[in-house]
This record gives structure tokens, sequence and C-alpha cells, in this order.
């Protein structure tokens, strides 16, 4: 679970489960982490009683992004992947800055550290680039490295 609540983005496969085996084995940890993606009730029954949650439960309940065949995790991923790569990469390292940071910040901080991302990022070339794509209806071509 630890590292799974670590992840951008959670795919998983139908016979997947994830759970908090610690209780089990004497242990603990990983409450704290996985009380930021799984529900109150949830996350204790885990860590309580060593629950493993089946992935379609996690899904069921929006806890995971998506729950496919086994046959079908590879190319679900490799799919969202080409997806994020088509992005620019400045933009991408500053929405996981953001994404990392204001996680833990109130709504109006949050929201004023978003909004000096977003300063910053139209002083790259990626973010004129990917506006004159919008007006001109095509795909832009990034040119920024991170």
């Amino acid at each position: 679970m630890g590292l799974v609540v670590c992840c951008d983005i959670i795919l998983a496969s139908e016979n997947a489960v994830l759970g908090l085996p610690e209780i089990d084995v004497g242990l603990m940890g990983g409450v704290r982490h996985t009380m930021r993606l799984i529900p109150h009730s949830l996350a204790r029954r885990m860590v309580l009683s060593g629950y493993r949650v089946p992935a379609a439960e996690l899904y069921r309940r929006g806890i995971i992004e998506d729950c496919v065949p086994l046959a079908e995790l590879m190319p679900t991923a490799m799919k969202l992947a080409r997806e994020i790569a088509k992005k620019s990469p400045m933009a991408l390292k500053l929405a996981k800055r953001a994404i990392n940071t204001v996680e833990t910040m109130g709504l109006k901080d949050g929201y004023r550290f978003e909004q000096n991302l977003t300063v910053e990022m139209t002083q790259h070339e990626d973010s004129k680039e990917a506006m004159r794509a919008f007006v001109e209806k095509r795909e832009p071509v990034f040119k920024d490295v991170v």
C-alpha cells in the first residue's frame, strides 16, 4: 500500500488487492499515507483487521483510476503514459510541483501558489506554443526541456 499511495495515478488489474497487512505480522505503518487516499472507515478497517481491498472495490469507490483485466493493464497504462508524454515537459514539471505542494495547504494559499506557477509557466516558450496551437486548432509542438 505504501508504494501505491505515492503514485500519481493508480491503475490495477482485476485480480489485484491492496492492504495494510502490518497488523497481521506484528508491525505498524502506512496509516497516515493511506488515510490521504482511502476513506476514513475503510482505512480503519484495513489498519485494524488487515483487510485487503479488491481493486474492483477501490475502483467503485473512486480511489483508483481504472481496474482492468490483467491482459489489458499494460496497454491501458501505456495509453495513459503516451497521453501524458504529449504534454509540455515544463507544464508537467510545474503541475507536479503544484500537486505535491498544495495538498497540505489551505484553499487560499494553494490557489495563490498555483497562480504563481501560472505566471512562471507563461514565461516559457511551451506556454506560448500551447496558446498558439489552441487558437490555430492544431497539436502543439513543445521545445522546452526540463
